[in-house]
């Protein structure tokens, strides 16, 4: 008889904390998605080009410059959570780089959350690494890198409100322009441009 009860009370045990850890996972949405926005600030931005000029000979122009020039980004993001603390999305945004150009990256981000409430209030921390087009003729291809981190309001159990900061990388081409002639791609040796900005933004997450 004895055996018998200890044997339905570790039954018992074993369900209750079966449905316990289902209720734990039930807590929280698994697929998430959202709209972000956010103030970009470039900081730092520089060149390197090496092509041929019209007349036959060879170019190399190096530069690089620190300064201010401020434009924004904005994202639409569907992704999955993993567990309660790891987020894995897909982001496809566009966004101003430099003085005029605009690009089109799409980004895959993943996200650590601290704390193991996915009820509460966090904070979190992101890395998003992706590639995408920038919107100049010809249309050149981009790298783009962004990590930060920020905090998240949980409004609800299906609505959140992150606010973060960050650090942003591209890379891409730029147009060559030597004494007022575009020069082609199959006179251009090299020709990279990379810009530093920092960023401030928000998101509605669902």
């Amino acid at each position: 008889m004895r055996r018998v009860v200890c044997i339905l009370l570790m039954l018992s045990l074993f369900n209750i904390s079966v449905f316990a850890q289902k209720d734990c996972r039930n807590t929280y949405p698994r697929f998430t998605f959202g709209a972000e926005w956010g103030y970009v600030a470039e900081i730092w931005s520089g060149f390197h080009n090496n092509f041929f000029a019209p007349e036959g000979y060879r170019v190399d122009q190096r530069e690089s410059s620190f300064g201010y020039k401020g434009n924004t980004d904005t994202y639409i993001h569907i992704g999955y959570n993993l567990d309660e603390k790891w987020n894995l999305a897909m982001y496809l945004g566009y966004a101003g780089i430099d003085k005029e150009d605009k690009i089109l990256p799409v980004t895959l981000r993943c996200t650590r959350f601290f704390g193991p409430d996915p009820m509460a209030d966090r904070f979190f921390t992101f890395l998003d690494l992706g590639s995408g087009i920038c919107l100049k003729r010809p249309v050149q291809e981009i790298l783009a890198a962004k990590t930060g981190l920020g905090y998240r309001l949980s409004l609800s159990r299906d609505t959140k409100l992150d606010i973060h900061i960050a650090a942003r990388a591209t890379y891409t081409h730029m147009n060559i322009i030597y004494d007022g002639v575009p020069i082609d791609a199959d006179r251009t040796n090299r020709n990279q441009f990379l810009t530093a900005a920092l960023s401030l933004g928000m998101a509605v997450v669902f």
